[in-house]
């Protein structure tokens, strides 16, 4: 995968320098900063991974035990459109749905669970500066997480049900890097806050039924920065 990854920028890089003797009046790939303008956006870790993830898009909070409880981030399908000549919109969804119906030692278990998330930045960007166009907006999140499994052994039925959900808003400072026409590296990040719901687990066996709550959490700071791949069409 790294050798194929260097290939790429190595054809980028002679395509590009093809292009630049050909066109003698060419001074350089501009940003594509105008209304109409798209991309779809591709989360990029070089130093860690030669392999391309999927965009942001919003976290939840999971049941641990009363006193806890775990923060899990989504991904999904990234696209950005610019509105105006200097505001662009960029959203991640993300969907999950998942089954199964496993049978261990006479026991069935019939489990489902279904994720939804999305993340939406708003920017403004300013003049670009040759190749480079910088920008400051705002971001807002949001996801929710649900699952149920039944057990079954003989006669007896019980039922296990998860849920929970957070939201969060923010400030971005980034910039977006087009290197060579129809590609564009970008970096994030964004300050901001996060709020977590109190997860809930719900055991239920036979007519009784018992309710258990994790904490309600909020979160204030910055966050990790991102980076990246955004390609144009």
């Amino acid at each position: 995968m790294k050798k194929l990854f260097a290939v790429i920028l190595l054809v980028l890089f002679a395509s590009s320098f093809s292009f630049a003797q050909i066109n003698k009046n060419w001074d350089g790939t501009k940003p594509e900063v105008y209304k109409g303008s798209k991309n779809f956006v591709f989360m990029y870790a070089p130093f860690v991974s030669s392999n391309l993830g999927d965009a942001y898009a919003g976290s939840y909070s999971r049941f641990q035990d009363t006193s806890s409880l775990s923060i899990q981030n989504m991904f999904g399908v990234g696209f950005q459109y610019f509105v105006s000549n200097e505001i662009s919109l960029a959203l991640g969804v993300h969907f999950g749905s998942s089954s199964f119906e496993p049978t261990w030692a006479g026991t069935v278990y019939d489990g489902s669970g279904s994720t939804l998330g999305a993340s939406l930045d708003a920017n403004y960007h300013f003049k670009p500066l040759y190749s480079v166009s910088p920008y400051f907006g705002l971001n807002a999140n949001f996801g929710m997480y649900s699952e149920k499994i039944d057990i079954t052994s003989g006669s007896s039925t019980t039922n296990l049900e998860f849920s929970g959900s957070s939201i969060g808003f923010g400030l971005n400072f980034g910039f977006d890097w087009y290197f060579t026409p129809g590609l564009s590296l970008g970096g994030k990040y964004t300050f901001g806050m996060r709020m977590n719901s109190a997860p809930e687990y719900t055991y239920t066996s036979g007519s009784v039924s018992n309710v258990y709550t994790g904490p309600k959490t909020t979160g204030f700071g910055t966050g990790i920065a991102s980076i990246m791949l955004n390609v144009h069409f």
